[in-house]
């Protein structure tokens, strides 16, 4: 549970600071067998508009989560930090630095999980540099 928050408060800090026609434009986001998007994203209000949310069953959750991740490695992202419900990918631009991204999965901790809970994964870009003074390669 204490990984679900983690995940969540950051991706919250994130969502805060962003701009939200940056989030759309910065996330390439193709939808992943048995994911929908969730424009409410759903127990998450303070991420709407400011990252992009899909969601399907909660069972299924982790194995969308890695079929998105796969999807930013061959985009040339990299897992840069992550915990069991959230993770960090950097990509490097090309005049230096860092473009960040996060995702986090939540589910609706209000309602009992059962076979029909919903979870949710957020994706939005980490303002700024992420690995500042880095030159690139």
């Amino acid at each position: 549970m204490k990984t679900w928050l983690l995940a969540a408060m950051a991706l919250g800090a994130v969502a805060a600071s962003g701009d939200p026609a940056r989030a759309q434009e910065a996330v390439s986001l193709p939808l992943v067998q048995g994911m929908e998007f969730d424009d409410s994203c759903g127990p998450r209000p303070q991420f709407q508009g400011r990252a992009i949310c899909v969601q399907g069953p909660l069972a299924s959750i982790s194995t969308a989560a890695d079929a998105y991740i796969a999807h930013y490695v061959a985009q040339g992202w990299e897992v840069v930090a992550g915990e069991a419900n959230g993770v960090v990918l950097a990509r490097r631009r090309a005049a230096g630095g860092c473009d960040g991204l996060e995702m986090a999965a939540f589910y609706d901790e209000t309602r009992p999980v059962g076979p029909g809970t919903t979870g949710w994964l957020a994706f939005a870009p980490i303002p700024g540099d992420l690995c500042p003074g880095v030159a690139a390669q």
